[in-house]
């Protein structure tokens, strides 16, 4: 999808079923991709990838990731990325309807760290100043039933 120069790719290795709220979850991706968005970097591009794995517990899982090319998160704010109310710097905007900035809340990482954990999901970030952020979730693969 391209929209003003922004590209969003979505890349996944197999299709898998989980068990979760889809509206929360939706609501979680959805802020993901717009931070994505809001720090894109000049190239103006952003990834989601699906990817299946195994869990240190022996169960199947599948992750989640939103990466960005922007200009990354410095490494004494990661531990801090989900907290309420938190931003990085006051300079942190989003577009409003007219084009104009509009200064975020500071909820939206906080409505994901909630709802990720309510599902017992892992989740989150990896970053390198210069080099953009990887916002990642984990969440267990419903098996299948094959007998019918």
């Amino acid at each position: 999808t391209a929209k003003d120069g922004y590209v969003i790719r979505f890349e996944a290795d197999r299709a898998v079923r989980v068990l979760a709220d889809e509206t929360r979850i939706s609501q979680v991706l959805y802020n993901l991709i717009g931070n994505a968005l809001n720090h894109a970097g000049e190239d103006r591009q952003v990834l989601v990838k699906q990817s299946a794995e195994d869990g240190p517990d022996g169960k199947k899982y599948v992750r989640i990731e939103v990466c960005d090319h922007g200009k990354g998160i410095p490494a004494g704010e990661l531990p801090h990325i989900f907290d309420r109310y938190y931003k990085l710097d006051g300079t942190r905007t989003r577009p409003g309807p007219d084009g104009s900035p509009i200064a975020g809340t500071g909820l939206g990482l906080s409505i994901v760290r909630s709802v990720l954990e309510l599902h017992g999901a892992a989740y989150g970030v990896d970053s390198t100043e210069g080099a953009g952020s990887r916002f990642w979730f984990r969440l267990p693969v419903q098996e299948t039933d094959t007998d019918g």
